[in-house]
């Protein structure tokens, strides 16, 4: 009885393994199957964004938004120009020029 026992604790074991087993070889082609459809989705969206940068629509909403931007940066450059302030690139210029002539002095300092 007690062998009786055992080798059935044994078969169920060995099935517990071979399930075990089927499991992992599963996981392992998910994963292949997985990176694969990855990479033949990413070369895809690069086809397609290819496709879609070289139509003449896509140029031309292009255009409008670099023109539109221009438009909205030449308006707030207006507006600072109304109310006396520096623009962003005049800032930075101006930071510029402080920090040459911070190191000048520096350099007479020294």
């Amino acid at each position: 009885m007690v062998e009786t026992r055992a080798s059935g604790f044994d078969r169920f074991n060995e099935a517990l393994r071979s399930l075990d087993d089927q499991l992992q070889d599963l996981r392992e082609r998910f994963d292949d199957q997985r990176k694969r459809l990855g990479s033949e989705l990413r070369k895809r969206r690069d086809q397609v964004q290819t496709e879609v940068q070289n139509t003449s629509l896509y140029r031309r909403a292009e255009q409008a938004r670099k023109n539109v931007e221009d438009r909205v940066e030449r308006g707030r450059e207006q507006i600072y120009d109304v109310f006396g302030l520096a623009s962003k690139a005049e800032l930075q210029r101006i930071n510029r020029k402080l920090n040459l002539i911070s190191k000048k002095l520096n350099d007479l300092v020294k």
